[in-house]
């Protein structure tokens, strides 16, 4: 009996050692670069599939490429720095002087950490804040409240601070002469995630949609994602006050909680927001709170 039981324990030991041998799977998509404009390029990928079946990435890098260096927006995660780099390559052989963080988060601000020495690196005030708050290496050492303007080259590159959303510190970044923005993850391919520890707003969010469709683009580096149009914005901030009025009408009527949030999943088909790479990342982050704030917001 006790050789049995040796037997199947090596046997175990083995199957064991054999999975943590296992290559890992290989990205949906690898890091890949494409052009947007003339000397403006952005960076997606890699791509995993998640539980939900589908392709999820770390965020959007946009490259403006000047003849005395390249103005950077996010970085995506630490590890993801050189693949970037690798990209870049394929493109120009002039050296990053500049990056724009849209928000602070580590899958568009995670590689600040091996880039800060010899970049400059800038961002809103709440980015810094935040970074700092979460301990997370490579917070900006310059900041603006409002905005701020990145000049190299003959190219100038715009930062807005709009409002909440997202966070409270994103970011627009505006290629005014391409007519082109980087929206951060104040628009994605996909519904919203608010990130309420870190000062994000439901309702301060649509406000912010509103600011920045005040700007004149016709194209928008998302936060995660392809390429929008200025449209595609208008029909996200559109199912936003959808989502955000149904939510209010369910608070009027004193619907609770939890049969509030139930209701709302089930309205998410309607808006089209069922299915999205961020639609889990909501309802296990966001939602509960996002009643809370609707509900604040209609003490009646």
């Amino acid at each position: 009996m006790r050789s049995v039981l040796l037997f199947l324990v090596l046997l175990m030991l083995l199957a064991a050692a054999a999975l943590t041998q296992q290559p890992k799977p290989a990205p949906a998509e690898p890091v890949r670069i494409a052009k947007v404009r003339e000397n403006l390029y952005f960076i997606r990928g890699p791509a995993t599939i998640g539980a939900d079946g589908l392709p999820h990435e770390p965020g959007d890098v946009a490259l403006r490429v000047t003849p005395e260096g390249i103005i950077m927006i996010d970085d995506k995660f630490q590890q993801n720095v050189p693949e970037i780099l690798e990209q870049i390559r394929t493109v120009t052989s002039q050296p990053i002087k500049y990056i724009l963080n849209t928000h602070s988060h580590a899958d568009h601000a995670g590689g600040d950490a091996v880039l800060s020495e010899g970049i400059e690196i800038i961002a809103q005030h709440n980015v810094r804040e935040n970074m700092l708050r979460n301990k997370q290496a490579g917070a900006p050492r310059i900041v603006f409240n409002d905005e701020a303007e990145v000049s190299l080259g003959g190219v100038t590159v715009e930062a807005h601070y709009l409002g909440r959303g997202h966070t409270n510190g994103d970011s627009v970044i505006y290629f005014r002469d391409l007519r082109v923005i980087h929206a951060g993850d104040l628009c994605i391919d996909g519904m919203p995630f608010i990130d309420y520890d870190n000062g994000g707003s439901a309702l301060e969010w649509v406000k912010t949609l509103d600011n920045l469709l005040k700007i004149d683009f016709d194209t928008a580096i998302p936060g995660h994602g392809k390429l929008l149009t200025k449209d595609d914005v208008r029909a996200n901030l559109a199912a936003f006050r959808k989502m955000n009025q149904h939510m209010t009408e369910l608070v009027k009527k004193k619907v609770p909680k939890q049969q509030a949030t139930a209701d709302l999943k089930n309205y998410l088909k309607d808006i089209g927001w069922d299915r999205t790479v961020s639609t889990d990342t909501f309802l296990k982050r966001s939602l509960d709170r996002y009643y809370d704030e609707i509900a604040a917001a209609n003490p009646n």
